[in-house]
This record gives C-alpha cells, sequence and structure tokens, in this order.
C-alpha cells in the first residue's frame, strides 16, 4: 500500500504541474486531488463537486447528459440534495480518452458558465491489482 501511495503522489505533482502550464487559468483553478486503488478494471471515478444546481430534474438531468456525450465516460451519476451548497456528479470515465479537468470544464460551460461552478474533482483510479505494483 505504501508503493501505491508513492506512485499517487509522484503522479498527482507530476500531472499538477502539466495541467497548470498546459491550459487556461479558467480550467485550472479547479482542484484535482487524485488516488490509485486496486480493482477489477482500470477505469476511473470522479466525484466533481458542484454550485449552482437547484434540483435533481433540471438542472442534475442537464449535467448528467453534457457528461455522457463525452468520449470516454461510461456513467453518470448525480447526488443532489436540496439546501446544500455543493451537490456532485459521479462519472466513470476511461482516464485514456478524457481527464478530469476535461469533465469539469464541460459541466462548468453549460449555458456559457453561467450556471454551474464545479469547485472540486476528486478522482479515483482502479487498475488490476497486479498492474500497480
Amino acid at each position: 500500500m505504501k508503493k501505491i501511495t508513492s506512485i499517487a503522489l509522484i503522479w498527482s505533482v507530476g500531472f499538477t504541474c502539466f495541467s497548470m502550464s498546459s491550459c487556461s487559468s479558467d480550467c485550472c483553478s479547479v482542484e484535482v486531488n487524485e488516488a490509485f486503488e486496486a480493482g477489477n478494471t482500470k477505469t476511473s471515478m470522479a466525484r466533481l463537486e458542484i454550485s449552482g444546481m437547484h434540483c435533481a430534474q433540471s438542472c442534475g438531468g442537464k449535467i448528467k447528459k453534457e457528461l455522457l456525450e463525452i468520449p470516454g465516460v461510461a456513467n453518470a451519476n448525480i447526488e443532489f440534495e436540496s439546501g446544500r451548497t455543493l451537490n456532485a456528479a459521479e462519472v466513470e470515465f476511461d482516464p485514456e480518452k478524457v481527464t478530469p479537468d476535461e469533465l469539469a470544464s464541460v459541466v462548468s460551460e453549460i449555458a456559457d458558465g453561467k450556471l454551474y461552478e464545479v469547485k472540486a474533482v476528486n478522482v479515483t483510479h482502479f487498475a488490476k491489482e497486479g498492474s500497480i505494483q
């Protein structure tokens, strides 16, 4: 487990440095936290913390629809509770086809960026146990 944590820390620092130097200041304002775990398949799960959602049906439905149209996204679910400042979208995706920053950008750009803001993205990358070592 210690080796996995070390690899995750090194990868996360390198990814942060790369992403900060390769995009505009708007997309890099989202905090992306990444972790690695053993799983059955090589997929990733992102939890996008989103402000501006007012309902599960219209807001959540629009966000889910936009996320599912991204190549590499396998599934998206909305977690909404009335009265919360931040609600969430949980997205299963292929990290070789789409990045967490791209997921956040799609949500933040709905309605020309006037409705929703992604405050943070927490990502868990899964890989078969033997491939993590």
